[in-house]
């Protein structure tokens, strides 16, 4: 593709801009799908580290943790194999006055879930009104040892460890025990969760089985805002698309002359055509390359306020998605290569 690369040396300026507006987009478009990661996480982060495969709720709770309240009978009546879960949100506060929103999440210790939690500093103990806290506490400048206290309460809670990737519904989880919670809801058990999917015989009246992907699905606002952030991806595409064949057809209109003469002197329309290809190729992955890189840059910087998150999944489908549509805004300029009649162009 010697000639495509001369052309662009040659036409530094123009073929700049093109990747500077390829870069433009598709650093926005990183950025927002890692915000879209991020915040999705955020929601169901403690979820994914459970680790199981569905979740028993009231029927009438349309999937909602919060509103699902399951009997005795009904708990009863389903296998012991699974986890029940409590689930309580409260404001929490330290004695120092520290402050933070959080989920109260209440299971046995001899559960799966609770084997599984993973903790990064501190012990594993929910006894005694014992808590295994998100590491967003820590990050917010609570410590082993300080106490809890639940608002509207006389419970205190006290941070024996700190747990990766616990935040429910946007907030950071407290695992603490049955026992501990009894004071606030009076043990109601909200879902038991299993790590296997039931057969619907074991399913008593008046509950309702879903797979923890619809469970989270469910969760208050999560689909809808992974809706608006597809939607904006989605144009962003778009909008690579039409740019790549406006600003590759104004430079195909300018340069038939060349064209006709070089079609004349007997290049192949097949070459030319490639060598347009090629140019939309090499000027995206370019742009994707410097977008990559500053959106890196971006996530490193940003406070962890910002829930953004960009891994590699992401980077490879974002990058490959920008290469296909600056190849298909290439198609419309090739058109015009392929109609170049060289006898009218000379003027023969």
């Amino acid at each position: 593709m010697f000639l495509a690369i001369k052309e662009m040396l040659h036409e530094k300026l123009r073929y700049s801009l093109i990747v500077a507006l390829i870069f433009l987009v598709s650093y926005l478009l990183i950025i927002l799908t890692g915000l879209a990661t991020g915040l999705a996480n955020l929601n169901k982060a403690a979820i994914n580290e459970w680790d199981a495969s569905s979740i028993v709720l009231n029927s009438d709770s349309e999937g909602r943790l919060q509103q699902s309240f399951l009997s005795q009978d009904q708990v009863a009546s389903l296998p012991n194999n699974g986890t029940r879960i409590s689930q309580y949100s409260t404001l929490l506060k330290s004695e120092n006055g520290l402050k933070e929103n959080a989920q109260l999440v209440a299971l046995d210790s001899k559960s799966f879930i609770f084997k599984k939690l993973k903790i990064t500093s501190g012990s594993k103990n929910i006894r005694n009104n014992g808590g295994v806290v998100s590491d967003k506490f820590k990050s917010d400048g609570f410590k082993i040892g300080d106490y809890l206290l639940v608002a509207n309460s006389s419970l205190r809670i006290k941070i024996t460890g700190f747990t990766p990737r616990a935040t429910l519904s946007a907030l950071p989880v407290v695992y603490i025990s049955p026992d501990t919670i009894q004071s606030l809801n009076k043990g109601v058990t909200n879902a038991v969760v299993f790590k296997n999917t039931l057969n619907n015989s074991k399913i008593p009246k008046g509950t309702n089985q879903l797979s923890i992907g619809s469970f989270i699905n469910k969760l208050p606002g999560y689909s809808a805002q992974q809706l608006t952030f597809n939607f904006m991806i989605g144009f962003l595409y778009i909008i690579i698309l039409i740019v790549i064949s406006i600003f590759l057809y104004i430079l195909t209109v300018q340069k038939l002359p060349n064209l006709g003469v070089l079609k004349a002197q007997g290049v192949s329309t097949q070459y030319l055509v490639l060598s347009t290809l090629f140019q939309s190729f090499i000027m995206s992955v370019i742009g994707v390359i410097i977008a990559i890189i500053l959106g890196e840059i971006t996530a490193i910087t940003l406070p962890s306020e910002v829930p953004i998150v960009i891994d590699k999944s992401n980077i490879i489908v974002t990058g490959i998605g920008i290469i296909i549509m600056s190849l298909l805004g290439a198609l419309i300029p090739i058109r015009q290569i392929a109609k170049v009649d060289p006898y009218k162009i000379i003027g023969g």
